[in-house]
């Protein structure tokens, strides 16, 4: 739960905020209401408008020390969970520098059975280094910690941090159905390791723009990148046909047919394999890329429901790229990095990978921190037969589960829809916001009905969340306000 402390104001600390021209956190009743919301580019008179509350008493998260400048009481962990650093700096250079060797010579040339041997087995090492530990279920997934002090390019950055967050997601989501079979789930996360440290090498065979504004022909250029990438590996039949179908679909994680974010398209990549195949026909030094197509074909026309291992490549693709500085922005913060992929989730994955990434990982991830607390504000989804409803919620309850906590509806809300560059919530206005006198109480623990699909951040969805804490307090108000039955 969130715990709130006076703040003690000297002309120090406002002078400071003068400075720096920024109110640098959310200040609090004691009640934990927002009385002042974090602001950058703050005027002299937002800033002057903290000494008001003064007298009446100001309060802040304990959270926020860091950013106050203030010592740290002892940190407290979610229970269950330990402090212990999975990820140690030899491992996190060991797997940079192989990878940045492997991907300088992928430039020059396609793999070799040498590389992809020597590539099976440093994940294989690495799988059992982290599964051996006896805090690999519980401890700290640290990879964003060590990837700060190690100076390597962009890409070999994604790819360590991907290979790391894909290995513990499935080792962890693996354990906890009770997997017995221990040479089987070697065989399993090495594949997917493998997978996840090779997905994106047919960017170094691209022209790739430097910026975030693309046109759509850039798009489905960048888009094209998994069939190159299978095609550098195509011909090596020392690796896992698996491997290869991972590749293909590590941005497929929703079943073809479904509307959201997936691509490239099943039947296009079904398409341009016959293509190649056709093309190659009768060529004997095409004879293991022939072979290899004629497997994938027959993987792709198997219908799965749900593919764990795209689901996890596309999750952890898309951690890794939020956390690490591109040309045209800075990384985000783990933690900003999760509630993105939340919040972006509804188009994007099925429910059962949001879940699994809340539940075993995102904590680890983000430094023991919870992302969902008691006294936030989450949007949730309710399919009834084949339209949703969004109900809008404050957190009564939350634990290391993030995706099961306690939580009161008290409002619906509709949502505003872009297409472009992709499918995405582009608002949840204040406007299409309506308050719900139903009481509800769900615990998601037991209520498969209903996902979280949104996080309102007080930082970015500021105005939304002051309506919404206006709402909740004046029901509070109304509440405290009945009259208590009197005897008989």
């Amino acid at each position: 739960m969130a715990q709130f402390q006076p703040f003690e104001f000297t002309e120090e600390t406002i002078q400071g905020f003068r400075e720096k021209k920024e109110i640098p956190v959310h200040f609090y009743n004691k009640d934990g209401q927002i009385l002042i919301y974090k602001k950058d580019n703050a005027t002299e008179s937002e800033i002057e408008r903290l000494l008001r509350f003064v007298k009446q008493g100001i309060y802040f998260n304990i959270d926020d020390r860091d950013r106050l400048g203030l010592k740290h009481a002892k940190r407290e962990i979610p229970d269950g969970l330990s402090d212990t650093k999975l990820i140690s700096e030899q491992i996190a250079r060991d797997l940079t520098a192989e990878t940045s060797d492997l991907f300088i010579q992928l430039k020059q040339t396609s793999i070799t059975a040498f590389q992809a041997n020597r590539t099976a087995e440093r994940m294989t090492s690495i799988f059992s280094d982290f599964e051996n530990q006896p805090d690999a279920m519980v401890g700290l997934v640290n990879i964003i910690e060590m990837m700060k002090g190690i100076n390597v390019g962009d890409d070999i950055e994604r790819a360590t941090k991907r290979t790391v967050v894909a290995m513990a997601m499935k080792t962890r989501g693996m354990k906890a159905a009770t997997h017995r079979d221990a040479a089987r789930l070697k065989e399993m996360v090495t594949i997917l390791m493998t997978s996840a440290l090779l997905c994106d090498i047919g960017y170094a065979k691209m022209n790739l723009p430097d910026t975030n504004s693309l046109s759509q022909e850039q798009m489905n250029y960048i888009h094209n990148h998994p069939m190159m990438s299978y095609m550098m590996l195509a011909h090596e039949p020392t690796i896992d046909p698996r491997v290869k179908r991972n590749i293909l679909l590590h941005h497929h994680p929703l079943k073809s047919g479904i509307p959201g974010n997936s691509y490239p398209d099943i039947k296009w990549i079904i398409s341009r394999l016959l293509a190649l195949k056709e093309k190659y026909a009768g060529d004997r030094s095409k004879t293991a890329v022939l072979e290899d197509i004629g497997r994938q074909l027959t993987l792709l026309q198997t219908d799965t429901p749900y593919d764990e291992d795209a689901n996890i490549l596309s999750l952890a693709s898309e951690f890794a790229s939020l956390t690490s500085n591109v040309s045209w922005r800075k990384a985000f913060e783990p933690e900003r990095a999760v509630t993105m992929i939340v919040n972006n989730s509804f188009f994007s994955y099925p429910d059962r990978i949001i879940r699994e990434f809340l539940d075993y990982l995102a904590i680890s991830l983000c430094d023991n921190k919870k992302i969902i607390k008691e006294g936030d504000f989450v949007i949730l989804s309710v399919r009834l037969s084949s339209k949703s409803y969004f109900e809008v919620c404050q957190v009564t309850e939350s634990s290391r589960y993030q995706s099961k906590p306690g939580v009161d509806r008290f409002a619906t809300i509709y949502p505003e829809i872009e297409k472009s560059p992709k499918l995405h919530f582009k608002l949840f206005s204040k406007e299409n916001l309506k308050p719900d006198p139903r009481y509800a109480h769900y615990e998601l623990s037991i209520d498969d009905s209903r996902h979280i699909i949104y996080i309102v951040d007080p930082e970015h969805d500021e105005e939304l969340h002051h309506k919404l804490n206006e709402l909740t307090n004046n029901r509070k108000a109304r509440s405290s306000a009945q009259p208590t039955p009197g005897p008989g």
